[in-house]
């Protein structure tokens, strides 16, 4: 059984670290928006009131996420007299030192959201997550466990027996094309992945400016295929298995779409962001995009009109596997040292019963909670049902899949940019064998580093 190892070091020491494992080093911190506070210096007031520090992830459009998020937050402090919470929207640029740094400044927040490994390795790496054991043991008692979908739970739960965070949503990769496109190439819809690659190339034929894949700004691709392949990028051990002979099929058949290849991935793959990639498939530039069930929010209605949801692709094994990331609300030791645990507990209660609010506000992800779920305004959302139920668990799988549990090194993996220059690299036509005994020997690093 893995033990946590506390470390003992200044915060200098610490935010040093944190800034060679991260994306971009340790530059500014993210700017922050829909702040009704901000320092996370949550306080205990006169006649026992309690301040809470919440940062929020920007989990969907400024202007209506973080609008409804604020306006949710209002609601628990009129419905709990005493507990005020200083709400903090942060974006996703640098996210992954912005909490090292935090935690290591003895300056972490109360509560927050954040990236689907984060409390492990922040667990991991400082002792800084306050388990939620105490909460689990209360639903389990009147039965509010019984609301969360076969399984979710467990996804924080660790090699102690320690549930680091709660999921409140989970989000699910999923393959939509145009069906417009298709016809117009001739091709049918895809039932393999050779299909894939096929009616990708086929659409590429019919202008160099259109495109069979779209693409951009995330590895979530390279997570995903290894995975469908019946493989994934960790053995039953947790150690990096990428050079591992299925593992390596998946990654050169993404390779084989690429600039070294077919050329019917959009060559921008390697600068331009998702959601510019989206824009893409929206136009009528690209038949094919993966993203999640909120993709119906970024499209038009006349695309609306001719895109559907790919059906689950055979790998030519006989596997049919996806991909899911589960987004958790977390708390700190040291909220309880602030003598906070009470009023983060319940906050935490409400945050996971009032997701369904948030998704309809944009929040990428479905609801892990069966009465969230069953909400009719899911119904009228643009392909949400078809989503969940072509794409979602079983069929989708924790990037974990083949690992015992989650672990500390996929925090540090999911804010490194190893597996974005990997995904990039495969794009671009460079040599896929260096490309990931390179990412390999990054990845068993850090796994190394955890143990």
């Amino acid at each position: 059984m893995r033990t946590h190892r506390r470390i003992r070091v200044a915060a200098v020491g610490f935010l040093a670290a944190a800034c060679l494992a991260a994306l971009a080093g340790c530059g500014s911190t993210p700017s922050d928006s829909g702040t009704t506070g901000g320092a996370a210096t949550g306080t205990t007031g006169s006649a026992g009131d309690v301040t809470l520090e919440f940062w929020d992830m920007a989990w969907g459009p400024t202007g209506t996420y973080d609008v409804k998020a604020q306006e949710l937050v209002k609601k628990f402090e009129d419905q709990n007299p005493g507990i005020k919470v200083n709400y903090t929207l942060k974006t996703w640029d640098n996210w992954y030192q912005t909490f090292a740094q935090a935690v290591g400044a003895n300056e972490a927040p109360d509560v927050s959201t954040g990236g689907g490994f984060q409390p492990f390795g922040l667990q991991q790496d400082a002792d800084a997550i306050m388990p939620l054991n105490d909460l689990v043991d209360q639903w389990k008692t009147d039965g509010t466990i019984k609301d969360f979908k076969e399984g979710y739970m467990d996804y924080y739960l660790d090699s102690n027996g320690d549930y680091l965070a709660i999921p409140w949503a989970t989000d699910i990769r999923v393959w939509f094309y145009r069906t417009d496109l298709l016809e117009k190439a001739g091709v049918g819809v895809p039932q393999t992945y050779e299909d894939l690659k096929k009616a990708c190339d086929a659409v590429h034929a019919l202008g160099s400016d259109t495109y069979g894949i779209a693409d951009g700004g995330t590895p979530h691709w390279t997570f995903m295929q290894g995975i469908a392949y019946g493989a994934g990028m960790f053995d039953e051990q947790g150690n990096a298995a990428l050079t591992a002979p299925r593992e390596l099929e998946a990654l050169n058949y993404i390779s084989s779409m690429g600039q070294g290849g077919s050329g019917c991935i959009n060559p921008t793959a390697t600068t331009i962001t998702q959601d510019e990639a989206i824009a893409m498939f929206d136009e009528g530039k690209a038949a094919f995009v993966m993203d999640s069930p909120s993709i119906g929010q970024r499209l038009s209605a006349d695309t609306q009109k001719v895109a559907k949801v790919l059906p689950v692709l055979d790998d030519g094994q006989g596997h049919k596997l996806g991909l899911y990331f589960t987004n958790g609300i977390m708390a700190y030791k040291q909220a309880e040292e602030r003598g906070h645990k009470d009023a983060v507990l319940k906050f935490i209660d409400y945050w996971s019963s009032v997701g369904g609010d948030l998704m309809l506000a944009g929040a990428s992800g479905v609801s892990p909670r069966i009465s969230i779920d069953a909400n009719p305004d899911f119904d009228k959302a643009f392909l949400y049902r078809d989503s969940i139920k072509t794409w979602g668990p079983p069929i989708a799988q924790p990037l974990f899949t083949k690992a015992p549990a989650g672990f500390g090194a996929m925090n540090t993996i999911d804010g490194d940019s190893t597996m974005l220059d990997l995904e990039r690299g495969l794009f671009s036509g460079q040599n896929v064998q260096t490309l990931v005994q390179n990412a390999q020997t990054k990845i068993q690093g850090f796994v190394d580093e955890g143990k």
